[in-house]
């Protein structure tokens, strides 16, 4: 079998890290499988980058400027996408020799809607796996409380000119007309969603969570770890990771309340950051230790092993790498109860499930699991669920159930 991989790139955000991870997974185990994207990050033989034009970056540039100054309301919403800005694929050479195309995060001038449109048009299997909500909504990643994708997201709320969301939605609508969708979600919660969205309510929908490389994120001594971060291992570390905590659906507001209340119960607790914004984390009350940027897997991996907890207050979310990441370091995490971290954390096994918006509880958990970590619990539901030999053969088994 010939797998395709369809994304933006191949690193720099959580959909593409998993898209690459599914990528070397599928050909570490007998599936042969090629990554192409408009921007190659790695040095991985198996992606490729394919062609664009010189004025493409210009053009990506110019559209989501739009989209950010003028289409949306809100500033602190992360990313709405009308994808008028992308790359033809549909003559590459993999492409075209490939059994199943599987489509991944395409936005920010990877695939326009017309460009997805010649591929339907190529007559393969294509699935779609969804890292957010866009495939089936007017073009925001993340809906909030809004519904209107149930229906024809007309007069979108979060954008200042309403009607521009219905149109997109009614091209996909088109472009969907007499197709037979096929869609992977991670999580269970975005695949519920998705069957409710009136562009997918008839779609083949199937729950697979993303993998990662569990010998590469594993656990080693804390020691170790704190030696190589330059940290004290006798001290209690406190974990958090976004790329923008400004945005509202990452919940930092909650996050700055709850350790308010756990330095009144520890005194040799402090902060660990990863991450590319170091403003936000100014003047909080426990002290902070800012790793940055970590763009290597095994300097994450350091990181997540010198924390005695990771904590994500996130408000939305589908299926975080970072969890994924951290239990199989053996690093119990925190979270909220919502979208796909209600599905990966279990109270009292590998961390636990705090009420949402609930300062006082994500407190507790903190202080919970600070007490009592089962770090071998946490690394066991990672084995479970995540490891690469789980992961693809479920795959493999959605694919060849799509290409008879």
């Amino acid at each position: 079998m010939k797998v395709v991989i369809i994304s933006n790139t191949d690193s720099g955000g959580g959909a593409a890290i998993a898209a690459r991870r599914l990528n070397d997974a599928l050909n570490k185990n007998g599936v042969l499988s090629k990554m192409l994207v408009v921007n190659k990050v790695t040095a991985s033989q198996d992606v490729v980058q394919v062609d664009k034009s010189i004025f493409h970056k210009a053009f990506t540039y110019i559209e989501y400027l739009l989209q950010r100054r003028v289409l949306l309301k809100d500033k602190s919403v992360a990313m709405f996408s009308t994808n008028k800005v992308g790359v033809d694929f549909s003559d590459n050479l993999f492409l075209q020799s490939a059994d199943v195309i599987n489509i991944h995060w395409v936005n920010f001038g990877c695939l326009s809607l017309n460009d997805i449109q010649k591929l339907y048009a190529l007559k393969k299997p294509i699935v779609w796996t969804l890292h957010d909500m866009w495939l089936f909504t007017g073009g925001c990643h993340y809906s909030g409380d809004c519904l209107k994708y149930e229906k024809d997201c007309d007069t979108c709320p979060m954008l200042n000119f309403g009607s521009i969301s219905h149109s997109v939605w009614t091209k996909k609508k088109e472009i969907f007309k007499g197709q037979h969708l096929n869609v992977i979600t991670p999580s269970v919660w975005l695949g519920e969603l998705c069957k409710t969205a009136s562009l997918t309510n008839a779609a083949n929908v199937q729950a697979i969570p993303n993998t990662l490389n569990t010998e590469l994120f594993k656990p080693v001594s804390k020691a170790e770890a704190c030696k190589k971060l330059n940290l004290d291992p006798s001290k209690k570390y406190l974990l958090f990771s976004a790329a923008n905590p400004n945005d509202v659906r990452k919940g930092f507001s909650y996050f700055v309340e709850a350790i308010k209340i756990v330095k009144e119960q520890f005194e040799n607790v402090e902060l660990i950051v990863m991450g590319k914004e170091q403003k936000a984390f100014e003047n909080l009350p426990l002290k902070l230790n800012y790793v940055g940027f970590i763009k290597s897997e095994e300097a994450a991996a350091t990181v997540y092993n010198a924390a005695s907890v990771f904590v994500i207050p996130s408000l939305e979310d589908n299926l975080p790498n970072t969890i994924l990441e951290a239990l199989a370091c053996g690093t119990p995490s925190v979270g909220f109860a919502i979208g796909g971290i209600k599905e990966m954390i279990a109270t009292g096994v590998n961390g636990y499930l705090a009420q949402p918006k609930n300062a006082e509880d994500l407190a507790k958990g903190i202080v919970e699991v600070l007490k009592n970590p089962k770090s071998e619990s946490a690394r066991n539901s990672a084995l479970q669920r995540y490891s690469a030999n789980v992961v693809v053969q479920k795959h493999v088994e959605f694919f060849k159930s799509i290409s008879k």
